[in-house]
């Protein structure tokens, strides 16, 4: 497994991808959810709940960690990578309206917007936002060719 450098991850992550938010809690393993987010290069902002219970895990250790991962298996090759983000996370006073419709654009395309916000209208959220103190991806490439497997290899 490589190292993605760190001038590919801003790259990486303005796909259409999912993150899992980690949030640790005391004596039990972490809480963790799927979750949809933008990158702008410095940070991520997400929009949830603070009510939820990661919400409220967040909201009381300031900490939180977002794994975004990347798969592709075709005939020939996997071709996996993932980006860990841990750092301090926040709920934040910004409008959620924009942040929704940037992360449905870049997830979904710009058409889901209005039909979100028709069936959504006051069930947004708020928004959230992790400042990475550390950040690190790694990526994985191997041929499914029986021949070359590094798995086989003797």
């Amino acid at each position: 497994m490589a190292s993605i450098s760190k001038r590919q991850i801003p790259e990486l992550l303005n796909g259409p991808h999912q993150a899992v938010l980690s949030v640790g809690r005391e004596n039990k393993g972490p809480v963790a959810v799927p979750m949809s987010y933008t990158y702008n290069g410095d940070r991520f902002f997400f929009v949830t709940s603070p009510a939820s219970l990661h919400g409220r895990l967040m909201s009381k250790a300031g900490r939180a960690t977002l794994t975004i991962q990347f798969e592709e298996v075709g005939t020939a090759t996997v071709h996996q990578w993932y980006v860990m983000a841990e750092g301090r996370a926040v709920f934040t006073d910004a409008d959620p309206a924009p942040h929704v419709r940037a992360i449905l654009t870049k997830d979904r395309g710009s058409q889901n917007w209005d039909r979100w916000r028709a069936a959504q209208p006051n069930t947004i959220g708020k928004v959230a936002e992790l400042v990475p103190e550390r950040i690190s991806g790694y990526e994985f490439r191997e041929s499914l060719d029986d021949s070359t497997r590094s798995s086989d290899r003797t």
